[in-house]
């Protein structure tokens, strides 16, 4: 269900990848300028799974700390989910920006849910399609391709700073909403990453956890799957809630995802979350992640 005019440059995906390879070194890191605004958007989207699997594979510290930090934020995710709609059987859920993530996905199927998993990348959705999930969509989230009022949840996890103007995708996310219906948005935090010291962010790491703009990470080092993409920034809970009140809803509440970033020396993390789930109204402001939570009326 992708725009045609980036479904057909599916086919010439591998050369215009070796060209954004070639012009990244030339320039030392430095993205090129596009020469299509869109499509180039849309081969970056296809050039991050590439390179997480790459760095996963080849580091086995990175993946197990990204194994880690994955099941933690889908644990909080999927529970965070179940107490705000009551459930999810029976319900009708559209996860935005899903990539492969079995761990979100598979959990709420079993429950009875019927989810539906949408990215602009098929490469993730193939292989999460080969995990066990039943229904995967190919297309753009600033389009959703569904009539309006489809969903009874609709959800995203770390995908929607990908995306600017976020208004898109934020207002695409609020038609398809049914009224009455459940809206989740979890992001890195902007003003929390903004402060955190480097030491937490290892060169290994902050190739494998993923949120790549330079503006995520401190001291403007290089982020991300390998290298920043220029059309990625990190966003607020306030902007969040700012987009979503204009396109009708309401009723908003904000929760942490994860307080503790991946990479946390073990004692610290543990320490770190069990304050943030006893005291969320003092380090809920401290979190790694927040989720906004609003209601369609």
């Amino acid at each position: 269900m992708l725009p045609s005019r980036l479904g057909a440059t599916l086919q010439l995906k591998n050369a215009y990848l070796e060209r954004l390879r070639a012009s990244m070194l030339q320039g030392k890191g430095k993205p090129p300028e596009p020469s299509n605004l869109e499509i180039d958007r849309f081969m970056w989207e296809q050039q991050l799974y590439a390179w997480a699997k790459e760095v996963i594979y080849k580091d086995s510290r990175a993946a197990e700390i990204f194994s880690s930090y994955s099941e933690e934020g889908a644990r909080s995710l999927c529970q965070f989910i179940r107490d705000q709609a009551e459930g999810v059987y029976g319900k009708s859920l559209l996860y935005v920006g899903s990539g492969n993530d079995r761990l979100v996905t598979l959990p709420l199927e079993q429950e009875g849910g019927f989810i539906v998993n949408l990215d602009i990348a098929s490469e993730p959705l193939e292989h999460l399609r080969e995990a066990g999930a039943k229904s995967c969509v190919c297309g753009d989230a600033r389009k959703l391709p569904f009539q309006a009022e489809t969903f009874d949840v609709v959800f995203s996890k770390g995908s929607i700073h990908h995306s600017h103007p976020i208004a898109e995708p934020l207002g695409a996310m609020a038609r398809v909403l049914k009224r009455g219906g459940h809206i989740v948005v979890a992001e890195p935090s902007k003003y929390m990453l903004s402060r955190l010291p480097s030491f937490l962010f290892p060169p290994k790491l902050t190739k494998a956890i993923g949120a790549s703009s330079k503006a995520l990470w401190p001291k403007g080092e290089k982020s991300g799957l390998g290298y920043p993409t220029p059309y990625e920034d990190a966003i607020s809970a306030r902007e969040v809630i700012g987009i979503l009140g204009k396109e009708g809803i309401s009723q908003f509440q904000i929760a942490s995802l994860t307080h503790a970033p991946p990479g946390t020396p073990t004692p610290i993390a543990h320490l770190w979350e069990r304050l943030g789930n006893a005291m969320p109204w003092l380090f809920d402001r401290f979190a790694f992640e927040f989720m906004v939570y609003g209601r369609k009326i």
